[in-house]
């Protein structure tokens, strides 16, 4: 028994579920991307950690979202799928 018998069941499930793992994947790249740049400089600015970690939770958060919808805009560009 094959978990996707229809192709066009595929492909929709695909096109739904690839931006997710995309984000899941390269969330942690991000932050420490993130973390390597600016949190050297703000930790002399916040006498304390827990700013910092919250400031780069809400950008890493931010970037991811940016991310994905720019790739999944630029994805659907060959499928001729205006969204």
């Amino acid at each position: 028994m094959k978990l996707f018998p229809d192709k066009d069941k595929l492909k929709k499930n695909m096109k739904a579920w690839l931006p997710l793992i995309f984000a899941v994947a390269w969330t942690p790249v991000v932050w420490m991307l993130l973390a390597a740049v600016f949190g050297p400089p703000m930790q002399r600015v916040f006498s304390a950690w827990q700013p910092v970690v919250a400031i780069l939770a809400v950008t890493t958060i931010l970037a991811m979202v940016g991310l994905v919808r720019l790739f999944r805009s630029v994805g659907l560009k060959g499928y001729d799928n205006p969204e």
